[in-house]
């Protein structure tokens, strides 16, 4: 018979403490408790009887164990647990279930998460309903695993969950996460002591079922100290021929009354310490029917499941071996772990360690390095590099690891911790002076690229090409091409290229990408076309060799693209599909970025609004403060284009708060001065902008300067020079520019009197911006004018589209100003109708104007353009305009697609 004891004893404070906050999670007020205790001291115990408690109320409970073998463990078998339980919510999880499922062991590299994507997927999975999550072992955990930890901790207030781990009062970095926790009060910790005497009669009697003989009983009080698992071990020795002097010593007169096989058995498990894989064990221990065996061994107390009883089990049982078994026990489990769980490379690095073989070990750690900082465990990644330096003053295999480091380095930039940074270049430093004590020159130039491409990362560009001293690999040559990109300096672009073209070349699949990225950046201010070239080559690759983060990046990077070329979103909105697909949530929020800086110049701005919303709600949750501003931006942006001057302003103090560029300031703050026409503040914005921008044009994106000229040509302070300065620069390949400079052009050429080309030119402007907001009607507000006082165009007309568009969007200064002129003119003013609003609002969200419905439901009744345009008092050419609008905001490719849209919208609703 095994004693131990059926109910838990000596712990009615602290379990009315955990049960009380069980209590506050179930109503919404979740926190944190942290079990502090040596080992055997219960912590364990009384985790698992207030896990039972919440059971038993409701809550499913997430439990996971910590290992320094195996990072991620704890918070992966909680994930795991969770998905054995029920169906994922995939409505709240969305696309961070791809990132939990990239938490397995196993989980195959490709793409990277940053640490803060991890925690918000775990925090995503945890909230879904009232949970417990219980990490024991927490003084095991990777620094990843406390990373997600600490995320956790303060962002559980207001939700019904909570986290409970268990800890040895150790000074480390779970002790610290504890303390650092409590003093935020974001957590509790309670410290657990030894038993008094008097609990510990009273476990005695409930493991014996009477109460202990006083011999028996002195003698527990006197060697357990107070320590339950102790009380129980002694007790299950064999008490007939006296209480064993030690803990160790009774488990191990327990183990020696097992059949031969049984204790070969728990030899073997011994090695992995408390926790084994058992087919492992089984192999090492070369014996049969291990689950029978395994059965044997928990009727003895020793083990439950796969793992032991306590810590100090697995100790007593090693403890009893010579140190020479135990490597060679160790080298076995080494040899059965690769055969039979080849990924568990950590666990098999400790093996090889424990049996005395470094370089081997090393050698794990190394693929072991290259695998996590391919998940974006970077933390972990410098850990194991860490580690395998300390095993080993070899130069050779510790410059290994930090090669492993550093070449993957560059697969996500944004993924990296700033401090990662500064620890590799420490590292290095390191290695080379070791390299130098033992006359390795050949390893150290490999050291010195390595710090390179680590500098290139974190943007230090000078430090980088410092550690160059020669080009000719690939490897090298892409990297020297990314520092001189960094430079941002013209004259270096031609050398940027040339190495990147070398290492496009000859180098691997990865290098080529890396290289066809610099391509890109350095081709894509003066020639889109063959950026999108260079970017549709680095899609075939990624694809054709199954480089998951580099294809998503280059699908992001053609999103973009097509985004200058064409304001189209169809790419960039397959780009944000595929990321959201894959859990690649910076890609992710970057593609929500673009698209509603997109929407924006289309006037779509419900939608630019949606994906802007998105996006800086998922930045501002995992701390992107420069993804942020980009996002406030984009509502600086709506209300600008609205000439909601309050609203803009408070945009603005917000994007000023999260590091917003002047430029991005100026520029929303010049528009708001046009939608309120006031011309001469735009102006000064405008001017202000140019101040603040120095950095050389052709290498950024410069998105206000065809607004810029238009607003100066319209208003004489701009002629031909500037003009041609601007349609003769990069910016003329990017549409935007294109629609701006075809309505500065017209308006010039009307100025010179010729009046048929002006004409021309604005119908050039016309097409470049059908399904377009600003662009389009700015260029009518603009051009109308000087049109109806010069004799060109056809400016009534421009100047109705114009009052239309900016009296549906709330523009009243602009729509009054537009009916000023055709007043002017003598032009009948259009009564404004009462329905003026019945557009569907699924058109209206598209930004189809009143306008453009009365040709739609012209289309859908099937009349052709000339009729259509005889009904609306139109021209043929503006009904067409109209249509091609129509096709673009609503994605529609043909007349019939069209017709088949928007049949059902506009089916009941009156006539207007």
């Amino acid at each position: 018979m095994r004693y131990t004891s059926p109910v838990l004893v000596g712990r009615s404070e602290e379990a009315a403490a955990l049960r009380a906050a069980v209590t506050r999670a179930e109503h919404r007020r979740g926190g944190a408790m942290f079990l502090v205790g040596e080992p055997g001291i219960g912590k364990s115990r009384l985790a698992s009887e207030i896990a039972g408690h919440a059971s038993q109320r409701g809550f499913r409970v997430l439990r996971g164990r910590a290992s320094r073998a195996v990072p991620l463990r704890a918070l992966c078998e909680a994930v795991l647990s969770a998905f054995r339980r029920t169906v994922p919510d995939e409505e709240q999880l969305g696309a961070y279930l791809p990132v939990l499922l990239r938490m397995t062991p196993d989980a195959p590299a490709g793409v990277p998460d940053p640490a803060v994507v991890r925690a918000e997927a775990v925090l995503r999975l945890v909230t879904a309903g009232k949970t417990v999550v219980l990490l024991e072992d927490l003084h095991d955990a990777d620094g990843e695993t406390l990373a997600v930890v600490d995320y956790l901790l303060d962002n559980l207030a207001g939700e019904p969950v909570l986290l409970l781990a268990t800890l040895r009062p150790h000074p480390d970095a779970a002790q610290r996460l504890a303390d650092e926790a409590a003093a935020r009060r974001v957590a509790d910790v309670v410290r657990l002591n030894g038993l008094a005497d008097a609990d510990v009669a009273e476990l005695a009697r409930h493991c014996l079922g009477t109460p202990a003989p006083a011999d028996v009983l002195a003698t527990l009080t006197r060697i357990a100290d107070g320590v339950p698992f102790v009380v129980e071990e002694l007790l299950n020795a064999d008490l007939r021929a006296g209480v064993p002097p030690t803990v160790a010593a009774a488990t191990v007169q327990r183990v020696d009354a097992l059949d031969p096989a049984c204790r070969a058995l728990l030899d073997a498990a011994a090695i992995f310490g408390r926790t084994f894989p058992l087919d492992v064990v089984a192999a090492v221990a070369d014996v049969g029917n291990a689950t029978k065996l395994l059965q044997e061994a928990e009727r003895a107390q020793l083990v439950h499941g796969h793992r032991f009883r306590h810590a100090l089990t697995a100790d007593a049982i090693r403890g009893r071996m010579t140190p020479t078994a135990r490597a060679a026990l160790a080298r076995r489990a080494a040899r059965a772990t690769e055969a039979l769980r080849p990924n568990e490379l950590e666990l098999i690095a400790e093996l090889w360690e424990a049996g005395g073989d470094i370089e081997r070990a090393v050698g794990c750690l190394v693929r072991a390095g290259r695998h996590a900082a391919a998940l974006g465990r970077f933390g972990t990644a410098v850990e194991l590099l860490e580690r395998g330096q300390a095993m080993t003053d070899d130069p050779d295999l510790a410059a290994d690891l930090l090669d492993a480091l550093a070449a993957v380095l560059p697969l996500a930039a944004v993924v990296v911790p700033a401090d990662n940074g500064a620890r590799a270049f420490a590292l290095g430093e390191r290695l080379q002076q070791s390299l130098t004590a033992h006359h390795r020159p050949e390893r150290q130039a490999a050291v010195r690229l390595a710090q390179a491409r680590v500098a290139a990362v974190a943007g230090q560009w000078e430090r980088g090409l410092d550690l160059i001293t020669a080009a000719e690999e690939p490897c090298a040559a892409v990297v020297k091409a990314t520092l001189l990109l960094g430079l941002n300096q013209l004259d270096l672009l031609p050398q940027a290229r040339a190495l990147a073209e070398r290492a496009a070349a000859t180098g691997s699949p990865e290098i080529v990408c890396e290289a066809l990225e610099v391509l890109t950046r350095c081709t894509r201010g003066h020639d889109l076309a063959e950026a999108r070239q260079h970017i549709q080559r680095w899609l075939r690759v990624a694809e054709e060799h199954g480089l998951a983060a580099w294809r998503l990046r280059a699908l992001l990077e053609l999103g973009i693209t097509d985004k200058y070329l064409t304001i189209g979103v169809d790419t960039l909105l397959a780009a944000r599909n595929a990321a959201l697909d894959a859990g690649a949530i910076v890609i992710l929020i970057a593609a929500d970025l673009h698209l509603g800086a997109t929407y924006l110049v289309r006037g779509q701005y419900d939608e630019a609004a949606k994906h802007g919303a998105s996006a800086g709600e998922a930045a501002e949750k995992l701390g992107l403060h420069a993804l942020k501003s980009l996002a406030v931006a984009i509502e600086a942006g709506i209300a600008s284009l609205h000439g909601n001057r309050k609203a803009t302003d408070q945009a603005l103090a917000r994007l000023r708060d999260h590091g917003g560029s002047e430029e991005i300031w100026s520029y929303s703050s010049a528009i708001c001065a046009l939608m309120e026409e006031q011309h001469d503040r735009a102006l000064a914005e405008f001017d202000e902008i140019e101040k603040t921008v120095t950095e050389p044009r052709i290498l950024r994106g410069t998105f206000y300067q065809g607004s810029r000229l238009l607003v100066r040509v319209a208003h004489g302070l701009a002629g031909w020079p500037e003009y041609e300065l601007l349609a003769a620069s990069h910016l003329a390949q990017v549409h935007l520019h294109r629609t701006y400079f075809a309505w500065s052009r017209a308006i010039l050429l009307g100025r010179d009197g010729r009046t048929s080309e002006a004409t021309e030119a604005a119908r050039e402007a016309l097409d470049l911006s059908s399904g377009l907001g600003l662009p389009r009607h700015l260029g009518l507000r603009l051009a109308g004018p000087r049109a109806l006082a010069e004799g060109w165009g056809e400016p009534l007309e421009w100047l109705r589209e114009a009052e239309e568009h900016f009296h549906q969007h709330d523009v009243p200064a602009v729509a009054a100003a537009c009916r000023a002129v055709l007043r002017e003119a003598g032009a009948p003013q259009r009564r404004r109708r009462r329905d003026h609003g019945t557009v569907p609002a699924e058109l209206r969200r598209t930004g189809v104007t009143v306008r453009e419905y009365e040709v739609l439901r012209l289309v859908v009744e099937r009349f052709g353009n000339a009729e259509i345009a005889e009904k609306l008092f139109l021209s043929p050419r503006t009904v067409e305009r109209h249509v091609a609008s129509l096709r673009v905001r609503t994605g529609q490719t043909s007349r019939a697609d069209l017709i088949r849209y928007a049949g059902p919208l506009i089916e009941g609703t009156a006539r207007m």
